[in-house]
């Protein structure tokens, strides 16, 4: 079970996604949208009450599948009506409202959670309450947004994303030009930004040696070269007469065909192709064994 809480958190800098309101009013008031007529679970957060449907819980949630197979109290009492309602503290009413809107959505097919901060509320809490597919919709539609590298790495250091997109992160602020701020530094946290200083140092290095040497695209240049002129000064073969090539045209033409076969276009993607960390340039293969990331996910 889960115990993450609803913000963001580094070395140095913390911030909340949204704090409980301290300006609330003294007793709980019905939801006005969430506090539905047939419901049969009432859930206060903060001085909010929520009346929803128990069965759409424990279908979605582990942790409320395994909350209500308890026995006891919180099994049969709490929840059951807004004087016993079942109490949730940590979390602030705004958010709880988002993950409702997953769960209880007014168009199928759409959402209504747009930015940044509205699904990072909801990747919270489900990722707290186990709601995987939730969970899983909430960090799609966060990778689909335009996001800093470092906003990328502190939310997936916090919510345990990885994959491509953490990759993509991290790639790009080891190859840009410019280094890591001190406010990046100290919102990336000692050791990451310690990491990724040293792969910056690596990566460089790397590239200023490879210019010195030439470089590939050098090096395959000056071949390309070196084969143009062989090829100029190569005896152009002779043509047979005429006569002989009426009488065996079609039998020579034939036999040479059958000479060396030229390789395919389909053989050679399949000599070529590679899964996995493999399959990855270079440099990006260097940043992933550094910092565990699985490319395949």
């Amino acid at each position: 079970m889960s115990s993450r809480s609803c913000s963001f958190s580094t070395s140095t800098v913390r911030y909340h996604l949204n704090e409980p309101d301290n300006d609330s009013p003294p007793f709980a008031v019905p939801h006005p949208e969430y506090y539905l007529e047939d419901g049969n679970l009432v859930i206060q957060v903060e001085n909010t009450l929520f009346r929803v449907f128990r069965s759409t819980f424990t279908r979605h949630s582990a942790f409320f599948k395994d909350l209500f197979s308890l026995p006891g109290p919180v099994g049969t009492a709490e929840g059951l009506d807004d004087d016993n309602p079942l109490q949730f503290s940590g979390i602030s009413a705004i958010d709880f409202e988002r993950l409702l809107w997953v769960l209880y959505p007014p168009c199928y097919g759409a959402h209504r959670a747009r930015t940044r901060d509205e699904w990072t509320s909801i990747l919270c809490l489900a990722t707290r309450w186990d709601f995987n597919d939730i969970r899983t919709l909430a960090i799609r539609e966060i990778q689909s947004l335009d996001m800093s590298p470092v906003d990328k790495i502190i939310l997936a250091q916090e919510f345990d994303i990885g994959g491509r997109w953490l990759l993509g992160a991290y790639t790009a602020l080891c190859e840009r030009a410019e280094p890591l701020s001190v406010c990046e530094g100290a919102r990336l946290g000692l050791e990451t930004a310690m990491r990724v200083a040293q792969l910056r140092e690596r990566l460089h290095s790397s590239c200023r040696k490879s210019s010195r040497m030439g470089g590939y695209h050098t090096l395959t240049r000056s071949a390309a070269m070196r084969h143009d002129s062989i090829a100029a000064n190569m005896t152009v073969m002779v043509k047979p007469p005429r006569t002989e090539r009426s009488q065996w045209g079609i039998e020579k033409s034939f036999l040479r065909s059958g000479d060396i076969a030229p390789p395919t276009r389909e053989s050679t993607q399949k000599l070529g192709t590679k899964k996995g960390a493999a399959a990855i340039p270079g440099p990006a293969r260097l940043i992933a064994e550094t910092f565990g990331i699985d490319s395949t996910r």
